[in-house]
């Protein structure tokens, strides 16, 4: 049990750092491709890299995603085309290290609030400490630690971008828990990666020919590899498997180092600056989080 629970904690800690990098890349590549442009190549080369695991799978279960039509493609359209194109987005605005630390506290806020809505999970009294200590490290953080930004609502467009992304992969992450039974993990999410690279297929055709055409050449194409099979199907497969060992609680811990990774990852290929304010902020926010998803007592004994 305790190599089990090593082999667990050591994917976990690996999907977390291949993630972090792609708010590395989300401002590396603003003058290579558009957002839209970014994330459907995106969808696309991870619906390919994912096809060899999920096809047999997705065949056998073809009938339940017929039956699931609209469940996902609103999933497919919220957790995958618009949170990825939001993401690149912010890239054109704002820092990697603010797109780290806003986006590991926006979603789990709101997918703790919605999950008390919409699955009438009941509040525990640290997830409402954790959103509390999250919402004060990022009004510290997007207000770079000024006080008169707060009250003359000066905000970063990238930071607002971030939160907009948040809110959708907060969203769903709570109706993924809503997943039709019968549906297998990779074949699940072959099918939304398929669905958002379809849905932006004439967006991103678009913003090629009349907004920001993409500059293809032997980086962007390594870029495109590492976001479209190492960050999307090799860290997707990788996390589940750690869920599969480790259980969806304690292996949720482990993505309070995404933030930590990318700004350290920002620091030394970006050039960008920790600052104390940021430093501060980030401290708030993974103390939030590790509040609000540390398992109670009762769990632990599960």
């Amino acid at each position: 049990m305790k190599r089990n629970n090593q082999i667990g904690a050591l994917l976990a800690i690996t999907a977390s750092c291949i993630w972090s990098g792609n708010f590395i890349v989300s401002r590396y590549v603003v003058h290579m491709s558009g957002p839209i442009s970014l994330t459907f190549l995106r969808w696309t080369i991870g619906t390919l890299s994912l096809l060899p695991f999920a096809y047999k799978n997705f065949i056998k279960e073809l009938d339940f995603f017929k039956q699931n039509k609209v469940y996902f493609f609103l999933m497919g359209l919220v957790g995958f085309a618009i949170y990825n194109s939001f993401i690149y987005t912010a890239g054109h605005f704002t820092t990697a290290i603010n797109m780290a630390l806003i986006g590991s506290i926006i979603h789990p806020i709101v997918a703790t609030v919605l999950a008390a809505i919409v699955l009438k999970e009941k509040l525990h009294w640290k997830n409402t400490a954790g959103i509390i200590l999250g919402i004060i490290g990022i009004i510290l953080l997007i207000a770079k630690g000024d006080i008169n930004n707060i009250l003359a609502f000066r905000f970063s467009t990238g930071d607002l971008w971030m939160v907009a992304a948040g809110c959708c992969f907060g969203t769903y992450n709570v109706y993924v828990k809503r997943k039709p039974i019968g549906i297998s993990n990779n074949s699940f999410l072959l099918v939304l990666f398929a669905i958002g690279a379809l849905i932006l297929f004439p967006f991103s055709m678009y913003e090629m020919a009349y907004v920001q055409p993409v500059l293809f050449s032997w980086k962007f194409f390594a870029i495109l590899l590492y976001i479209g099979i190492g960050n999307s199907t090799i860290a997707y497969l990788l996390w589940n498997n750690a869920i599969h060992r480790l259980g969806a609680g304690k292996t949720s811990l482990f993505g309070t180092l995404i933030p930590l990774a990318s700004a350290i990852e920002a620091v030394f290929i970006l050039n960008e600056t920790f600052s104390l304010f940021q430093a501060i902020s980030g401290l708030i926010i993974i103390s939030g989080i590790i509040i609000n998803t540390w398992p109670t007592q009762k769990n632990v004994h599960e």
